[in-house]
């Protein structure tokens, strides 16, 4: 690992997690959220660079993108292929292919995902391309007065209906939430919210208690109230090129 670009690498997942420990201590939590990288626009060969410095769990926003790379990582990398979170806006065409290597998606924000995503799981089950269920977390627009402007997430006093359908679907797992903090208001507000419905979440299914929250300029915020998970793409592998 003594390419110029993965000591590259190796200097900015080393910092991004000092930040998580330094956020993790003020908030006084005794456990770390898990760090998902954000690879979308990168290249396969970053992605294995990332998974050979330790970085375990990778996230992609597009279908065509991640279906390819993760085939190409899996082929360099072979025993030690990532775990693949699937955190973009998802349509139902694609379902059947993300279920083939995703271990979560965090994007169902309405019910007519639910049957598409359990159809792929099943059949990829049955050819043997994936050996378990599909982690499903519900994406929560948390805006509070939501433009009907087609962005991803579903309103929060419609979370508990949607978990309702997730966690009676055969091979897929309620996991819990997901959310982006608005453009008009603070994240720490924004994520104080997300940690109440997640606990609304967790007294009809208590098992569902990820909280996906938390990007390069807000994971201070998101550990502070709770998540369970941070999505960092910039701030590990630095600007995103234009896309190809």
């Amino acid at each position: 690992m003594s390419d110029p670009r993965s000591q590259e690498l190796s200097k900015s997942l080393a910092a991004v997690n000092r930040r998580i420990d330094a956020a993790v201590a003020s908030a006084g939590r005794s456990v770390a959220p898990e760090l998902i990288v954000v690879t979308k626009y990168f290249p396969a060969e970053d992605a294995v660079r990332l998974v050979r410095l330790g970085a375990a769990q990778l996230g992609e926003n597009k279908d065509q993108e991640a279906a390819a790379k993760a085939k190409q990582v899996a082929e360099q990398l072979e025993n030690e292929s990532p775990r693949w979170h699937f955190i973009g806006q998802l349509q139902s065409n694609k379902a059947k292919s993300v279920a083939r290597y995703a271990h979560a998606v965090h994007s169902v924000d309405r019910g007519k995902l639910v049957a598409p995503l359990s159809r792929g799981v099943l059949a990829a089950l049955e050819s043997g391309e994936r050996t378990g269920s599909l982690q499903c977390l519900i994406q929560v627009d948390l805006r509070r007065s939501a433009p009907d402007d087609g962005r991803g997430g579903t309103a929060p006093d419609a979370v508990l209906g949607l978990a309702e359908r997730i966690a009676e679907a055969e091979g897929l797992e309620l996991g819990g939430l997901m959310a982006v903090a608005p453009l008009e208001e603070s994240p720490l507000q924004a994520f104080e919210r997300l940690a109440e419905l997640s606990q609304r979440l967790q007294e009809e299914h208590p098992t569902a208690a990820a909280i996906s929250a938390g990007m390069s300029q807000d994971l201070e915020d998101a550990i502070q109230c709770g998540a369970t998970h941070l999505r960092i793409g910039r701030d590990v592998l630095g600007e995103r090129p234009a896309p190809r």
